[in-house]
C-alpha cells in the first residue's frame, strides 16, 4: 500500500495530551485463523499476509478519522471520534479485506468489536472501562462479524437501524450487570434480511434463504438450513451429530449460518481436519473455517479414505 503502517499509526489531527480523558469509540479488529496461515504458508509468507491485513485495516481506520493506537500480534486497536465513524470503518474494513486482490483467495477473515465511552490517554495508549468493554466485544464476535453494545448503537443515526440486530443480554467479565450486545450487519445480503418488504431485495433474499448444507455421515444424510441455532457435533449425546470416538471432544465443533455462509467453529482439543474437493487440506483448532462447495470433515484426526468417520459436505443453493 502507498503508506507504511508506521505512517498510518501516526493518525490525523491534534494529539490529545497525555493523561487527558476524552470520549471516544474504541475498536479492536482481530485476525481469525492466523495459526492456520503459519501452518499452511510458512513463517515468512504468513507474516507477509498478516502485515497486509493490518495495513488494510489501518488505512480504513485513518480514512474514517480514526487513529491506530497499537497492533498486538494479529490484532489492531483504534480510536475514533464517535460511533458513526467507528462503525463505518468497521464495515469498510471487512469489505476491503474481501476485495483486496492480494488477500481475496486466502479466505481471510477478521472479527471486530467496538464500544463508545470515556477513555484515558497516557503516552499514546488508551485505558479505561470503554477499552475493556470494546475488548470484550471482540471476544464475543466471530469471523466476519461486528459486535458492539446497545449503548453505542443508541448513539448512531436512525438510518443505521436496518443494519443492527440485537443478540440479547450477556454477562461481560468486569461488569456487574449484563450488557445488551448487537451485531452490525455489514454485508448487503445479510442486511436485506431485515428488509423483507423491499421489492428490490426479494430475489437476493430468496437466494439467501435457499442456501443449504448437506452432511453425509455413514447412512445419515442431514439437510442444514439457515437458522439461528448452531448445528452441534461431538462425542456427547446432546449433539445433533454424535460421533463416539476417542479423539472426538464431547462438544467438538459447531456449524453456524452467518453473513450468508456456513461457518465451522472448532471447540476441541484435537482439532478438525478438512479436505476440499480440489484436494486442499486444512486443520483448525479453536478457530473457524468457512465451508464452500464440497469437501470432507473429520473430527480429531486427519482425513483418510480408510477412516470410517468421514463427514462429506456440500453447500450452496441445492
Amino acid at each position: 500500500m502507498a503508506q507504511k503502517l508506521s505512517d498510518l499509526m501516526s493518525g490525523l489531527g491534534d494529539r490529545p495530551a497525555s493523561g487527558e480523558q476524552v470520549s471516544a469509540t474504541v475498536l479492536f479488529a482481530d485476525m481469525c485463523g492466523s495459526t492456520r496461515l503459519f501452518e499452511q504458508h510458512g513463517d515468512w509468507r504468513a507474516r507477509q499476509i498478516e502485515s497486509r491485513v493490518l495495513a488494510v485495516l489501518s488505512a480504513k481506520a485513518v480514512e474514517f478519522d480514526g487513529k491506530v493506537i497499537k497492533t498486538i500480534g494479529d490484532e489492531i486497536m483504534c480510536r475514533f471520534p464517535n460511533p458513526e465513524s467507528g462503525v463505518s470503518a468497521a464495515c469498510d474494513m471487512h469489505a476491503a479485506l474481501k476485495d483486496d486482490p492480494k488477500l481475496r483467495e486466502l479466505n481471510i477473515a477478521v472479527k471486530i468489536g467496538l464500544h463508545n465511552g470515556l477513555v484515558l490517554i497516557e503516552q499514546g495508549d488508551l485505558f479505561g472501562d470503554a477499552v475493556n468493554v470494546a475488548a470484550r466485544m471482540v471476544s464475543q464476535a466471530k469471523a466476519d462479524q461486528i459486535i458492539t453494545t446497545r449503548e453505542t448503537v443508541n448513539l448512531l443515526a436512525d438510518d443505521w437501524a436496518q443494519t443492527i440486530r440485537s443478540l440479547g443480554r450477556v454477562r461481560v467479565r468486569g461488569k456487574q450487570d449484563e450488557l445488551e450486545i448487537c451485531e452490525v450487519l455489514w454485508q448487503e445480503e445479510t442486511a436485506s434480511l431485515t428488509q423483507l418488504f423491499n421489492v428490490d431485495r426479494q430475489e437476493e433474499l430468496r437466494l439467501l434463504l435457499q442456501q443449504r448444507l448437506i452432511l453425509e455421515y455413514g447412512s445419515y444424510k442431514i439437510d442444514i438450513k439457515p437458522a439461528g441455532q448452531p448445528f452441534r457435533m461431538g462425542r456427547g449425546t446432546q449433539n445433533d451429530l454424535v460421533i463416539d470416538r476417542e479423539l472426538v471432544s464431547r462438544s467438538h465443533a459447531d456449524i453456524e449460518f452467518r453473513q450468508g455462509k456456513f461457518i465451522l467453529v472448532d471447540h476441541s482439543t484435537n482439532g478438525t481436519y478438512l479436505m476440499l474437493e480440489n484436494g486442499s487440506r486444512f486443520f483448525v483448532r479453536r478457530e473457524e473455517f468457512t465451508l464452500q462447495d464440497r469437501g470432507i470433515i473429520c473430527l480429531g484426526q486427519a482425513v483418510s479414505k480408510e477412516k470410517p468417520d468421514l463427514i462429506h459436505y456440500a453447500c450452496g443453493v441445492l
